[in-house]
């Protein structure tokens, strides 16, 4: 099939976001589909810069990211940004991308963030991914214009892989959901020895308050600052060296973490491209993680994309729980843990024979979350 992929990359040329999108392209095209990815700012994506820290109209840095990005990874060159800022097509010209669209058997909108515009050609089908779930299911009860772009859609599919079951107490607004989970293009993620003892992870510490939201009375933020407090003391009871990367953390906190044994390591430097991000999971010996107070405390069945690369890569995987062990197995190279002495207990378990626990997290990867596996699955339920 003709397959364009719509996303953002150029907008956020960060390795960890264009690997999410990456892993999507690379493993269509190995499947040998002709596959396009093409990237629409819409009124709100403004580019960054990761070298200036700043955002500006401008595309420059993240045009030449993306095809170098490409170029490295053995994509053709079938790309098109559209800069809603400067009303301008980069990569094709307006009438290319009509033409491709006509033509094309699908268009795949990773994450909801393409807008679906009326003066573009609607090709067979259109689908959505919904990567955010629970966010996105709680903000479409009060939020009109944000629940018509997803309804506009022929098919919608959701990280949220419990959501409509009768355990799952989300919303479903009478909609379909159709469960999946992020792809790996597993050539691309070999197993390595790793050249550290640190568990680490990389991430956001704070969202802004706009993204909390509220079911049955329960507040739920979307944070992962909340939850790493209740870890503060996680290092004194393992032998793990614990180490953490994130973005806008208050610096009296990161020095109180500091001061109670975590290590540090700069987000960015770690995610400056996709070699970058893939170097810095495999130096690692696994992820120790918590999740958004959201998904935490609205189980409803969503996976990281940077653990599924963790695992893909040999590396045993802890994470606080999201339902995802509804459909993952754990207890070998995947730990779902509720508080800080499970958590615990689990990295302590890995200590004892990580051989076999990285050989069960790459087991995993290859049986549930391989490209090959995750999207000849979804396409068949998208295309109807």
């Amino acid at each position: 099939m003709t397959i364009v992929v719509g996303g953002y990359i150029i907008g956020f040329p960060l390795g960890g976001m264009t690997w999410h999108h990456l892993n999507y392209l690379l493993g269509l095209h190995e499947l040998g589909h002709e596959v396009w990815f093409i990237e629409d700012s819409g009124a709100y994506s403004v580019p960054y810069n990761p070298t200036t820290w700043q955002c500006n109209p401008d595309p420059a840095y993240g045009i030449e990211y993306l095809k170098k990005t490409f170029a490295e990874y053995g994509l053709p060159e079938r790309w098109c940004y559209y800069s809603q800022f400067w009303d301008m097509h980069f990569g094709l010209k307006k009438e290319e991308l009509h033409d491709l669209l006509k033509r094309a058997d699908l268009l795949l909108c990773v994450s909801g963030v393409t807008p679906i515009r009326p003066e573009r050609p609607r090709p067979r089908r259109i689908a959505v991914i919904d990567t955010d779930p629970v966010f996105t299911q709680l903000r479409m009860r009060d939020d009109e214009e944000f629940a018509s772009y997803f309804r506009q859609f022929d098919a919608i599919a959701t990280f949220g892989t419990e959501i409509g079951k009768s355990h799952c107490e989300l919303p479903t607004h009478g909609i379909d959901w159709i469960p999946t989970n992020q792809p790996i293009a597993m050539r691309h993620w070999p197993i390595t020895v790793p050249t550290t003892r640190q568990f680490t992870t990389i991430g956001k510490w704070e969202h802004t308050a706009d993204r909390n939201l509220e079911l049955n009375g329960q507040k739920y933020r979307s944070s992962k600052g909340v939850e790493w407090m209740k870890m503060l003391d996680l290092p004194a009871k393992t032998s793990w060296e614990m180490t953490l990367g994130m973005q806008a953390i208050p610096t009296e906190v990161k020095q109180q973490f500091e001061s109670h044994g975590w290590r540090w390591t700069d987000p960015e430097s770690a995610s400056i491209s996709c070699p970058a991000f893939a170097d810095f999971i495999r130096a690692s010996a696994g992820e120790f993680t918590v999740a958004k107070e959201i998904y935490s405390g609205l189980p409803s069945g969503w996976f990281s994309d940077r653990s599924s690369a963790y695992l893909a890569s040999g590396r045993p995987v802890v994470t606080q729980a999201s339902g995802f062990d509804r459909w993952l197995p754990t207890g070998e190279g995947l730990f779902s843990f509720s508080n800080i002495n499970e958590a615990a207990t689990a990295l302590n378990a890995i200590v004892s024979d990580y051989d076999r626990h990285s050989r069960a997290a790459r087991e995993i990867a290859k049986k549930y979350l391989d490209s090959s596996v995750v999207l000849p699955r979804l396409l068949e339920n998208v295309m109807g």
